[in-house]
């Protein structure tokens, strides 16, 4: 008896398994739809934390390449001028086509035979665009670190980055002051000293 109620309880234990080893349908499309509605409510979110991180480089990119050029005036005792272009040349006023600095031998905003190229940055990603009312086709940093016009008086001014969501609290402003300095903003902010995207 005792080899017959064994032989029973492992039959019982073995059925008890199958079902609990398998999913009926019913689970399954649930699982199946509550996973579609997480995704449907994610994917905004997920488009934007994309947009907000591109936006973060490209603004560290620009403040890194300010940084280095006015260093560079400040090392080499020269003025170096950043615009936007290529390594072959300033072109227009559209900065996020791509910019360039080099050292500015002759003071004239253009890079010319013979002058050294420091850095280039390609263009920027995303459709994203990067414009400046006051730096439309250069900014130059003195040997003292001073942002200078053409003529060498001082010039402050302000960078508007903005991306397919347009100007607003996601836009940024980057600042530069007379002496140099960068700051960046919230492109609507009080004190950015922009009102769209193309300032």
């Amino acid at each position: 008896m005792s080899r017959k109620s064994s032989a029973l309880s492992h039959v019982t234990k073995g059925n008890e398994l199958k079902k609990t080893l398998g999913f009926s349908l019913i689970e399954v499309m649930i699982v199946i739809a509550v996973v579609a509605v997480l995704g449907t409510l994610a994917t905004p979110l997920f488009s934007d934390l994309i947009r907000n991180n591109r936006m973060r480089a490209q603004v560290g990119d620009l403040m890194g390449h300010l940084a280095q050029a006015r260093t560079e005036a400040l090392r080499a005792g020269a003025r170096v001028t950043l615009c936007p272009g290529s390594t072959s040349g300033c072109s227009g006023s559209a900065w996020e086509s791509g910019w360039i600095g080099f050292i500015d031998s002759n003071s004239n905003a253009s890079l010319d035979a013979g002058e050294t190229t420091i850095l280039s940055a390609p263009a920027l990603s995303g459709g994203n665009t990067l414009r400046s009312s006051d730096f439309a086709s250069s900014i130059s940093f003195r040997h003292d670190g001073a942002s200078v016009t053409i003529a060498g008086q001082g010039q402050a001014g302000v960078f508007a980055l903005c991306d397919s969501r347009g100007f607003g609290d996601k836009a940024r402003a980057v600042k530069i002051s007379i002496t140099g300095r960068t700051k960046v903003m919230q492109a609507n902010a009080n004190g950015s000293e922009i009102s769209n995207c193309g300032t």
